[in-house]
């Protein structure tokens, strides 16, 4: 009777300490548990927070080069306003010299009338039939050109001669002084031209004209096919 009695009350200290241990335990596993959690939590907000920071370096890194590109393009624009500024100043500039630049041309036939010439001495031509007279440095009534400006000056003729057995020869003249003298003998009686052409340089007042040489013809119609032209090239 004793020993049962005994071995009851053994019985259930033993169980009663298997009670309250157990609770214990699972309330540690609980907390050890939760702690770990909070420790991979942890990590992964540093990780985020180190690649974010690298992120935003590398942000930082792209907008100081932006800012660099940035800072060269507004260089590069400046300059070429600039450029763009001092062409347009030498556009007016030139614009203006070309406006204040003298203009000087002149271009007339010899005649509706056909052949002219022969004459007995030597004879100025008249090239009445003016098309252009910028400057009305040509007299149309002479035949005379004057030069208003002192410059370098282009002066051509050209001019036909028609009937056979002909004499054709057209001289230029500056001054008193003959510069060219350009002929042909017609020997068959069609059209046969000649033409030439000179640079001056000329002082304001020098006159140029052209004539025809004794016992020679020249041959003109509404062909405007003799002529004499000139213009001014440039002062100087």
């Amino acid at each position: 009777m004793t020993r049962a009695v005994v071995s009851l009350l053994l019985l259930w200290l033993l169980q009663d300490s298997f009670g309250d241990t157990q609770p214990q335990e699972t309330e540690s596993l609980s907390s050890l548990f939760i702690q770990r959690d909070i420790s991979a939590e942890l990590k992964s907000l540093k990780d985020l927070v180190n690649q974010q920071g690298t992120t935003l370096e590398e942000l930082k890194t792209e907008l100081v080069k932006m800012q660099q590109e940035n800072a060269a393009q507004e260089t590069e624009l400046s300059t070429l306003k600039s450029r763009l500024a001092v062409s347009e100043q030498e556009v007016e500039n030139l614009k203006k010299k070309n406006a204040e630049r003298p203009k000087v041309a002149f271009s007339a036939a010899l005649t509706d009338s056909g052949t002219v010439g022969p004459f007995a001495v030597q004879t100025k031509l008249v090239f009445s039939k003016v098309f252009t007279n910028v400057g009305q440095a040509y007299n149309s009534a002479t035949g005379v050109f004057t030069a208003p400006v002192k410059g370098i000056y282009y002066f051509r003729f050209t001019a036909l001669g028609y009937l056979s057995s002909n004499a054709m020869a057209v001289n230029l003249h500056k001054n008193h002084q003959t510069l060219i003298h350009t002929g042909a003998y017609n020997t068959h009686g069609f059209h046969e031209f000649i033409n030439n052409g000179i640079a001056l340089e000329l002082e304001v007042g020098d006159v140029v004209y052209t004539s025809l040489s004794a016992t020679y013809k020249l041959f003109d119609n509404s062909n405007n096919s003799t002529t004499f032209t000139g213009f001014l090239l440039y002062p100087v």
